[in-house]
């Protein structure tokens, strides 16, 4: 048996793996552009012509956000800090079904290209167009930058590549097949890597429970060790991880990305209101499905680091906790050639979903949002022309971002919350006070947006300088690791050193009592260690409650300068029923005019 400090190595079946799962996507990729390369128009390469199916783009939907971030992210959180994110869970199926009443019914009607189209339609207001875009853009930047980073981070632990190459390699893939084909290519190479997503993680779930000796003794050494908890609830704000922020944050979390424009984009490239509503209920299962296998993924992973006695990073030999899947699969699943290749390509495959669409969907917002004036006039192949370049400029700009971010240290999947959370919240405020209040004009929503954006975006930055670092549970056992003097590894007489003669067992600080191995934690809280001794803070609200703040205080500064800048306007209208959800807009408005408006819907989705 090899050392856990011995260095694992790719394979060639390995690689082989790796190159057919780019290769794959890449061919993919190209045969699309070759194939519709008759149609130059922007609409086609940006919306597919609007001819799409529900289950390609359910598949690429569910692809381009759960992303290499989660399969790296969600078991190095459970690993580290426990099980109460799987209440995220929750939040997100939950925001699936508003969606269905929300972004589908007002969105896909008005046939627009760019999602912030809307804004100017709400408010005839250019500039509201304009700086919405500019929010999602930053967003979208920060997203993509930690998804291609995630990958790098794993093929240099897996295989010593070096960073700046790893980011390169799948930056100019992703940007090549993209810049080719469009929005096609990019939905049907996210339904080939959906495919290897699943496959590699039911792949490693299946491996890693065998090895522990059964799902019993994986959730005995989650239950023994503290990381099996799912009764949290308490009210305070700066809990890390609750029922209450994690259900209700990722409402508005994930709400915040459905108004975004990746994921607008593939509601208007459907070819009607049916399958676009269908995207969203099949893509509730996988999401589900997914979600729940990540959190039992990292359970895995910490029962069997913790059942052979080496924990890889109280030992010192990954530095970065989200190194911590890459190192379980290339030891774990080194007994069959091409296993860990097969894994390092599902991570390497969430990467390429969410950079394509990312660099399709910043396209279209520079085209429709920023350049829609000076292209004016231009011809249909001239518009597709520039859109393929700017694909190609965003593509070498994430590549060159991730390179910058590589020295995070933090927990991916709250860096990642984070970043996009501080733009994404308040845009999802200045989209809900659009769609439910009439009374909102222009003068409200900016400042609304302005003041949101301000907050969410100070709240989140004094957290990461000053906010409450939530210790994170005990690391496991090193006593069966071998330190840097030792020649062999005995199975037989674990730890034992072979150098001095001697029978010692490496232990750590905290050795576990061995008459029962994995009863050496008591069951406090983690998360809420410490805070009963802090003063309030504003800067130690849970990340997970900031797309909130920047939400609610969107909406309700923005609703009340509408109020009061309203008698002082001389230019008042009230927006059309259709520029407002379904639900509302019998409350706000008389029958005859939803009528109108819906009448007005079904004739444009004819004609469409």
């Amino acid at each position: 048996m090899a050392s856990q400090s011995d260095s694992i190595k790719f394979s060639t079946t390995d690689f082989i793996f790796l190159a057919l799962m780019l290769g794959g996507s890449m061919a993919i990729g190209i045969f699309i552009a070759v194939r519709g390369n008759k149609k130059k128009t922007k609409e086609e390469y940006l919306l597919g012509g609007r001819h799409m199916t529900a289950i390609p783009v359910c598949l690429s939907l569910f692809a381009t956000f759960q992303s290499a971030i989660s399969l790296l992210g969600v078991p190095t959180e459970v690993y580290t800090y426990g099980t109460m994110m799987v209440y995220s869970q929750l939040g997100l199926i939950l925001s699936y079904l508003i969606v269905l009443v929300t972004v589908i019914p007002l969105m896909y009607p008005l046939g627009l290209t760019s999602v912030y189209e809307y804004l100017s339609l709400r408010y005839r207001s250019r500039s509201l167009q304009v700086l919405g875009a500019a929010m999602g853009v930053s967003a979208n930047l920060a997203y993509m930058t930690v998804a291609l980073l995630s990958p790098a981070l794993a093929l240099e632990t897996a295989v010593g590549i070096p960073l700046w190459m790893s980011i390169c390699l799948v930056g100019s893939i992703g940007t090549v097949y993209t810049t080719l084909g469009g929005i096609k290519s990019v939905i049907w190479t996210d339904v080939f890597q959906s495919a290897i997503i699943f496959a590699g993680i039911f792949t490693v779930l299946v491996k890693g429970t065998m090895d522990v000796g059964g799902a019993d003794k994986v959730w005995q050494i989650g239950a023994d060790s503290g990381r099996l908890q799912f009764d949290e609830v308490s009210l305070d704000p700066r809990v890390r991880h609750t029922v209450w922020n994690q259900s209700f944050g990722s409402v508005f979390y994930w709400l915040a990305i459905h108004f975004s424009q990746s994921s607008v984009q593939r509601v208007m490239s459907t070819r009607a209101i049916g399958e676009a509503n269908k995207v969203y209920i099949f893509t509730i299962p996988l999401v589900g499905v997914y979600g729940v296998t990540m959190c039992a993924t990292g359970l895995v992973i910490l029962a069997y680091f913790f059942s052979i006695g080496c924990d890889p990073l109280a030992a010192g030999f990954i530095q970065n906790k989200n190194q911590v899947v890459p190192y379980f699969v290339l030891h774990a699943l080194r007994f069959l050639p091409g296993l860990p290749g097969l894994y390092i390509s599902t991570i390497f495959s969430g990467a390429l979903s969410t950079l394509s669409s990312g660099i399709n969907s910043l396209s279209a917002n520079t085209v429709e949002d920023f350049l829609a004036g000076p292209l004016r006039g231009r011809s249909e192949s001239a518009v597709t022309t520039i859109t393929k370049l700017l694909v190609c400029f965003f593509g070498l700009l994430i590549i060159g971002l991730a390179y910058l971010a590589k020295e995070f240290q933090g927990p991916i999947t709250q860096i990642t919350y984070t970043l996009i959370s501080a733009s994404s919240g308040p845009a999802l405020g200045l989209f809900l006070l659009s769609g439910l209040f009439p009374q909102a004009n222009s003068p409200g929503a900016l400042v609304g947006l302005l003041a949101g954006s301000v907050v969410s975006v100070w709240q989140a930055t004094g957290s990461f300088l000053f906010g409450y670092r939530a210790p994170t549970l005990p690391q496991g056992p090193t006593h069966l690791c071998l330190t840097d003097n030792s020649t062999a590894y005995n199975t037989t007489t674990p730890g034992y050193d072979f150098t001095s003669g001697s029978a010692d067992l490496y232990m750590s600080p905290w050795s576990p009592n061995f008459t029962t191995p994995y009863s050496y934690l008591n069951t406090t809280t983690a998360s809420t260690l410490g805070l009963g001794e802090r003063e309030f803070s504003f800067y130690d609200l849970s990340y997970t409650l900031n797309p909130v703040l920047g939400t609610v205080m969107t909406v309700l500064i923005g609703l009340t300068v509408s109020l009061l800048t309203r008698p002082f306007l001389t230019d008042v209208h009230s927006p059309e029923a259709n520029l407002l959800f379904p639900f509302c807009r019998h409350f706000w408005y008389s029958d005859r005019d939803v009528l109108n408006a819906e009448m007005k819907s079904i004739r444009q989705d004819i004609e469409e």
